[in-house]
């Protein structure tokens, strides 16, 4: 037993600061991961109080996406004035925009809200990883950012929680919404709590072009583009789960709701394992094995129909899904120096949303022609690239990130 609860230590002791940064990322994760799945959870109910179709709801979300290009000059400004200003703003504005969406009488203004919501969460995304990967011990760094993901986790678990409350009446599903406000709490914490990256201070600026046409634009093209095929299948699989649980399949709220946990729960120790292995194995290896098993996991869902069954799929898609964060997000960071760290994470977000968006767009023009189950079937190709596109960059572990 002791060999097995191993595997998911990290591979070496993190030291007092590296534990103080992860517990502050952990705690803003977990408002991270609570306000950007709400909309997911909620979607059947959400569908059914504005009277449109599953195709449409998921061209709705898919405008949504497209808001995550607000996020660059945040990470424009990381790079620029420093990480803790930007990190902070967007934390602010994730935190007012997602509980806010409460109050809308339209679609137009969830999409607008959601837009925020989206920028903001590209933002943290890059910006927490930023700070961890500066800051924490070089032998854990992956580890470091599985802490920040297993915070997201259990938001994202709080969120499927309040599906609860969604399922009272036709208007019930603000509550969850409004609940977010919660998170303004971290705020003072997090204030007080986050310091400067030390990386940071002193570095060499870059021009942003060199993201495109400089030394490190073809690690940013394959970067993005793996990033981008990841998301076309990753976004679809998990937005419309609770759609099929509930719609398709025909489980009570109930039961979506303990499949959902169980399967995550199970599932979540990806985080960690995947922080082990990218420390250990190597970032590449680790990020590939997590793709595949995500995509398996991720079909699972839509072509098996016995609840037993599915919920193992949905550990398996969790698990692959949770283990890629670490060590796809360390990966992207250490391949740029530091003058082009933030602005590459928020670029590559904002690639990944496009990515998501053009799954959304497909999704959208298919569900309503082919069914759900055969649209998740024709997005499924889209990882293979992302595989090939990951085995295609340079491997990064055990990087300096002082010298760049």
């Amino acid at each position: 037993m002791k060999v097995v609860l191993g595997r998911f230590l990290p591979v070496d002791h993190f030291t007092p600061a590296d534990r103080r940064l992860s517990f502050l990322m952990w705690a803003m994760g977990v408002c991270q991961g609570y306000l950007q799945s709400t909309v997911g959870a909620l979607i059947p109910f959400i569908r059914q109080a504005f009277g449109v179709t599953e195709g449409t709801m998921s061209g709705l979300i898919a405008l949504t996406r497209l808001g995550t290009f607000l996020a660059l000059p945040l990470g424009l400004l990381a790079d620029r004035r420093g990480r803790r200003g930007a990190f902070l703003i967007a934390f602010v504005m994730l935190s007012v925009a997602g509980p806010t969406t409460a109050f809308v009488g339209d679609t137009t203004g969830f999409v607008a809200l959601q837009a925020l919501v989206r920028a903001a969460t590209a933002a943290l995304a890059g910006l927490g990883v930023v700070l961890l990967v500066e800051q924490v011990t070089p032998r854990v760094r992956a580890y470091g950012v599985a802490i920040y993901g297993a915070g997201g986790s259990l938001g994202a678990g709080l969120a499927i929680l309040s599906l609860n409350l969604a399922d009272r009446s036709v208007e019930s599903w603000r509550t969850p919404f409004w609940l977010g406000f919660a998170a303004l709490g971290a705020l003072p914490l997090l204030w007080k709590g986050t310091s400067e990256s030390r990386v940071f201070e002193g570095h060499r600026p870059h021009a942003f072009r060199e993201l495109v046409k400089g030394d490190f634009g073809g690690r940013f093209g394959l970067t993005s583009a793996a990033f981008f095929m990841a998301s076309v299948f990753s976004t679809v699989a998990l937005t419309f789960s609770t759609e099929r649980l509930v719609n398709d399949l025909g489980l009570a709220t109930g039961a979506v709701v303990g499949i959902s946990l169980v399967g995550g729960t199970i599932g979540g120790t990806g985080f960690f394992l995947g922080g082990r292995l990218a420390d250990q194995w190597g970032r590449r290896p680790a990020s590939v094995l997590a793709i595949c098993l995500a995509t398996l996991g991720g079909m699972g869902i839509y072509w098996l129909a016995d609840p037993f069954v599915v919920t193992l799929a949905v550990v398996v898609g969790s698990f692959g899904s949770f283990a890629f964060v670490p060590a796809s997000s360390t990966h992207r960071a250490e391949l740029f120096p530091t003058g082009l760290r933030a602005s590459a994470q928020t670029a590559a977000a904002n690639v990944a949303m496009l990515g998501s968006a053009t799954g959304l767009g497909l999704a959208g023009l298919l569900i309503d022609e082919v069914g759900l189950s055969a649209t998740i079937g024709w997005l499924a190709i889209a990882p293979l690239g992302a595989i090939v596109c990951t085995l295609l960059l340079p491997e990064t572990k055990g990087t300096d990130l002082t010298t760049g």
